[in-house]
């Protein structure tokens, strides 16, 4: 197994450099960090964690806040995290943090209390909804423990990283690909309301629909979860209004794939009969039958950069001044056709 010796002598560095490095010591050159970073990389070195938590008095853990560790987006940008973690010698924790819990302030900030005296964090990864709430965040930073959140809302919180797409232009997009196929009639089904993805995603389709001179027929909107029994209710309403849509843009994969259950259901052919867009390129997109048209987005690549910042960021600052502003890293992403969308039959 390499050596911190092997690094430095790989790198070009001295052996007291790459300690300094790896403790995040301050007073390095950026290119000399960056250096060491890669040698570990290239290397496959990996510190001793007991070690290095004796000397510096630090954990080198990483937590994945979450209400649910099961399903392909937790999973895949748990996957990207944990890809990243351990390449610095960081352990990645995913921890449940109950979504009734996290509505209740006095109860949030019990967990938040108990959750640092007790796992002494040096940084966390928070995901939808998590995400989205300002007094999570606020209690990590006053208690100076960095933070890096998925597809969050707009939170100006410093030494905090937003990764996320613009869920607002790939949603027009998706809409414009569905008016260019003759679809006028497009049915949208929501998310969970208090999520920022929801209503940046119906901001799109609306965007859209304006553009083309089509009004937004506000019967054509029905409200999901995120979930697949969600997009069956939602599909069942949209399919039985008088004047059916021929088109619906679910903002996740999963209620898309309930849709066309509940297009199956009706005996309609898809997508002759009715087109189904989905949001995120989960796995069932490609399981399912037909194929889910959807938009693609770089999960694996989120959790990789959540966990780098908190990586470059672990143990660093100590108070107010040397904290850094809010970043944000915009991702992009990629429109996916399949084969649920097609032109509407006359």
């Amino acid at each position: 197994m390499a050596t911190m010796k092997d690094v430095a002598t790989h790198a070009g560095v001295s052996l007291k450099t790459v300690s300094r490095v790896l403790n995040n010591e301050p007073h390095v050159q950026d290119k000399l960090r960056q250096k060491v970073f890669e040698s570990v990389k290239e290397m496959g070195y990996v510190p001793s964690t007991s070690a290095r938590n004796l000397r510096s008095n630090r954990t080198y853990t990483l937590h994945l806040i979450t209400e649910n560790i099961e399903g392909n987006f937790i999973n895949t940008i748990q996957s990207g995290a944990l890809r990243a973690a351990q390449k610095f010698g960081y352990n990645l924790v995913p921890t449940l943090l109950a979504e009734e819990t996290l509505s209740s302030p006095k109860a949030l900030k019990a967990w938040c209390k108990e959750f640092i005296t007790q796992k002494k964090p040096d940084g966390v990864i928070l995901v939808p909804p998590h995400s989205d709430q300002p007094l999570i965040n606020q209690i990590f930073n006053q208690a100076n423990i960095p933070v890096s959140r998925i597809g969050p809302n707009d939170i100006e919180i410093s030494d905090s990283v937003n990764v996320t797409i613009d869920d607002r232009k790939a949603a027009k997009e998706v809409t414009e690909y569905l008016i260019r196929h003759g679809h006028r009639r497009i049915g949208f089904v929501r998310g969970i309301e208090f999520h920022g993805a929801t209503h940046r995603r119906y901001d799109g389709y609306c965007d859209a629909l304006r553009e083309a001179g089509i009004g937004i027929d506000e019967n054509l909107v029905k409200p999901g979860q995120f979930s697949f029994e969600s997009g069956m209710t939602a599909g069942k309403a949209l399919l039985e209004l008088d004047q059916a849509p021929t088109a619906i843009f679910a903002a996740n994969d999963d209620m898309a794939a309930g849709v066309i259950v509940s297009a199956y259901m009706k005996n309609l052919k898809i997508p002759e009969q009715i087109s189904v867009v989905g949001f995120d390129d989960s796995e069932l997109a490609e399981r399912i039958w037909p194929s889910l048209s959807t938009v693609r987005q770089p999960l694996l690549t989120y959790g990789e950069q959540a966990a780098e910042f908190l990586v470059g960021r672990a143990g660093k600052h100590r108070n107010e001044q040397d904290k850094t502003p809010v970043q944000t890293e915009l991702l992009e992403y990629k429109i996916i056709i399949r084969a649920s969308t097609g032109s509407v039959s006359h």
